[in-house]
C-alpha cells in the first residue's frame, strides 16, 4: 500500500506544503497531456422546466513551447439573451473549478485546516480556502480566485476535491457555486468531473443555472516526456 511522506500525524504546514509540491509536479506533467473538455451550462424555469442550453465540445492540448491550446468542435448556444457565455467566462471558470495548489499558492490564498473526512474510498484532509490578495476589479480584470474548500488525499497528499465559488463577482453577473473532483491518472490525481446547481443574479434577475464539466480521455502525448 503506498505510504504519502507524512502519514502519521503531519502538521496542516507539512500537509500544504507536500501537496504543493505534488500540485507543482502535476502541472509540469499536464503539458505532456492531451484530453477532451466538455461543457454543459442549462438555465433552468421556477416550474423546472429548460429555457436554454449552452455545448461546448473541444480537445485540450500542449505546443512545443508549453502553450495551451484548444481546439473547438462544437460550440453552441440556445441561452436566454440576458445569459452570454464567453470564452474568457469559461476559461475564468474552468481555471477555478480545477484549483490545485502550488507553492505560488501560498502568496494568494489563506489556508485553514478544517479536520479529516472520508469521501467514498479516500481519507482526506480539509481546508477552507480564501484570497489574501487584493480582488482585481471584475469589470476590468479576467483574474478569479477561488473562495471555498479543498479535499486533499492523506496518501498522495493531492487535491481531490474542490468545493466553491469564484471570486471576485461581476456587477451583473455571478457565477454558480460548484464542486470537482479528480481522477487518478499513473500516480496523479488530474481534473475529472465538476458540477454545479445554483441561482445567480443577471443583471436584475435570479435565473437558475445547472453546470456540467467534464474532462477526459487523457492522452500522454509522443514527443512531449
Amino acid at each position: 500500500m503506498p505510504v504519502g511522506p507524512f502519514r502519521q500525524n503531519p502538521s496542516p504546514q507539512e500537509i500544504l506544503a507536500s501537496a504543493a509540491e505534488k500540485g507543482k509536479q502535476i502541472l509540469a506533467v499536464l503539458q505532456s497531456y492531451s484530453y477532451y473538455a466538455e461543457l454543459t451550462l442549462q438555465t433552468v424555469s421556477q416550474a423546472d422546466v429548460i429555457t436554454g442550453k449552452y455545448y461546448r465540445f473541444s480537445r485540450v492540448y500542449y505546443d512545443s513551447n508549453g502553450t495551451r491550446q484548444e481546439k473547438v468542435f462544437e460550440d453552441k448556444s440556445t441561452l436566454p439573451k440576458e445569459v452570454f457565455i464567453g470564452t474568457n467566462a469559461i476559461n475564468n471558470m474552468t481555471s477555478v473549478y480545477r484549483f490545485i495548489v502550488t507553492p505560488e499558492s501560498f502568496s494568494e490564498y489563506e489556508f485553514n485546516y478544517v479536520g479529516r473526512e472520508r469521501i467514498d474510498e479516500l481519507n482526506t484532509y480539509v481546508f477552507d480556502v480564501k484570497p489574501v490578495v487584493k480582488l482585481p476589479n471584475p469589470e476590468k480584470s479576467r483574474d478569479r480566485y477561488l473562495k471555498g474548500r479543498i479535499w486533499i488525499d492523506d496518501r498522495d497528499m493531492q487535491v481531490v476535491k474542490v468545493a466553491g465559488e469564484a471570486v471576485p463577482e461581476q456587477s451583473a453577473h455571478k457565477t454558480p457555486r460548484f464542486e470537482s473532483y479528480f481522477e487518478n491518472y499513473d500516480k496523479y490525481w488530474f481534473p475529472a468531473y465538476m458540477s454545479a446547481d445554483d441561482e445567480i443574479r443577471v443583471g436584475r434577475r435570479r435565473t437558475r443555472v445547472v453546470v456540467e464539466l467534464r474532462f477526459t480521455r487523457y492522452k500522454k502525448e509522443q514527443g512531449n516526456d
